[in-house]
């Protein structure tokens, strides 16, 4: 996999602007998405990123290590269990629920917390109408809310949303509010608040659907021919036979499988770029291999082919496994190499 970090710096860059007057955190969580939190997270400090955040006490301890200056939230928030090491590191946690507002007061008075509204996502966080005199002496680092359709401008829940985080954020008139996700950052200050939270957009995925994308494309998976071999018509091709060669054919096997972390629903659904040409996916991906049809192409053992990128773009492979980019991504395994460029 090559990550451009080039291309990394320049939609920060992106979203900055668009999250201007307010700024721009990184959402670094679940190893940047598979891209590899530390080489991302440093690259995002020398563009100016000086907040982040991280799903769990573990990710913001590995992050603390390379960078002991950024300010550091973690979502999943406090528990008893993890409190010393939030401490040690100077973490934020974001505090979703009393029990964690209590535990966080008692084992850490004074120091300062985030606090996320739900307002509509129903997933983590206080309930939107929650008394103010329940957070009385905490001193709130940041109010957070997460829209559920942001990647949907128009939305009607974004309006309802927005309505009640106002309701919220009206009382606690001096402290800084995070609203946006990469999709509501480019949908207007409104939807951003003071702390812009990009994630996967800053790995150059379209955070709107069905609307141009501003921003450049990050990484790049590609695999190597470890065989090229002659198929007669008839012949059946990997596990099960689920592909019968109609004609003779000439077959690529590719040295990438689901232990990678390619979806296993591309098998005889998706294509690969060979030689800039697109070409099918044939037979059922295995462990460790994937077979392409390479027919009335010069391809040969040592060549590289691309799973996604410039030429298939991760989005499109995220339609064909019957999911969505950020699944792909994280999926990722430790097996792929890594390659940076601008680190």
């Amino acid at each position: 996999m090559r990550i451009d970090l080039d291309a990394l710096a320049a939609n920060f860059r992106v979203f900055a602007d668009a999250a201007a007057p307010g700024i721009c955190a990184g959402v670094v969580k679940a190893d940047a998405y598979g891209l590899g939190a530390v080489p991302v997270a440093l690259r995002l400090w020398r563009e100016g990123c000086r907040q982040y955040f991280v799903a769990s006490c573990a990710e913001g301890v590995a992050l603390r290590a390379v960078l002991p200056e950024a300010r550091i939230f973690v979502f999943e928030g406090v528990w008893p269990e993890v409190l010393p090491m939030l401490l040690e590191a100077d973490l934020v946690p974001v505090l979703n629920h009393s029990g964690q507002l209590a535990c966080w007061r008692d084992g850490a008075p004074g120091r300062p917390a985030a606090v996320h509204f739900d307002t509509g996502m129903h997933r983590l966080g206080f309930a939107w109408e929650t008394p103010v005199a329940c957070f009385e002496g905490l001193p709130i680092a940041l109010l957070m809310t997460h829209l559920a359709c942001a990647d949907e401008p128009g939305h009607p829940l974004n309006r309802l949303q927005i309505e009640r985080f106002d309701r919220v954020r009206a009382a606690f008139p001096q402290v800084p509010v995070s609203i946006g996700n990469s999709a509501a950052i480019l949908s207007g200050a409104a939807l951003t608040g003071d702390v812009g939270r990009p994630g996967i957009g800053l790995l150059g995925c379209n955070p709107i659907p069905r609307s141009a994308n501003p921003l450049a494309r990050v990484a790049t998976l590609e695999g190597q021919i470890l065989q090229v071999r002659q198929v007669g018509a008839g012949e059946t091709v990997g596990y099960g036979a689920s592909y019968r060669a109609a004609a003779p054919m000439t077959l690529a096997v590719i040295g990438v499988g689901y232990a990678d972390g390619l979806p296993r629903l591309l098998s005889n659904h998706g294509e690969v770029l060979v030689g800039g040409q697109r070409r099918p996916i044939v037979g059922r991906i295995s462990m460790d291999l994937t077979a392409v049809d390479v027919t009335g192409l010069r391809a040969a053992a040592g060549d590289w082919v691309e799973f996604f990128g410039d030429g298939i773009l991760l989005e499109e492979v995220a339609g064909w496994a019957q999911t969505v980019a950020y699944e792909v991504l994280t999926r990722l395994g430790p097996r792929l190499q890594r390659i940076y460029r601008g680190a």
